[in-house]
């Protein structure tokens, strides 16, 4: 996904998102400060990603996160209701400027292949 696409909000530059497929499963990897306009940006990537396939089987990957408000958790926790309510799973690595994430509301893995291996079945 492109942010300069029609619809797409431009993040601030000291935000990025990467998009990578492994199999079924859709790695997001953020990068920077997710606050603002940056969270309009990840919910629109989320939105595209959990309805182009079903079941949605998304691992977001917040270990290059600098910043996160309670926004970016909260539009993380929709994306996960949403995918759970399709049969599908969110699984968030890496959480550690993420606020929040000791409630236990979002399923955390220690590591993207940890998490990889989890929603594909394979372990090397």
């Amino acid at each position: 996904m492109n942010p300069t696409e029609p619809g797409i909000h431009e993040a601030d530059p000291e935000f990025d998102i990467r998009l990578d497929k492994h199999g079924n499963v859709v790695l997001l990897s953020l990068t920077g400060r997710l606050e603002g306009v940056a969270c309009l940006v990840l919910q629109q990537y989320l939105v595209k990603v959990l309805v182009a396939r079903i079941p949605p089987l998304l691992v977001v990957d917040v270990e290059g996160l600098t910043a996160a408000d309670m926004y970016g958790r909260d539009i993380l926790l929709s994306a996960d209701r949403h995918a759970k309510a399709s049969g599908g799973r969110l699984i968030v690595t890496g959480g550690g400027v993420l606020p929040g994430q000791e409630d236990g509301l979002l399923e955390l893995f220690p590591s993207v292949d940890d998490a990889l291996a989890e929603l594909t079945g394979f372990r090397p």
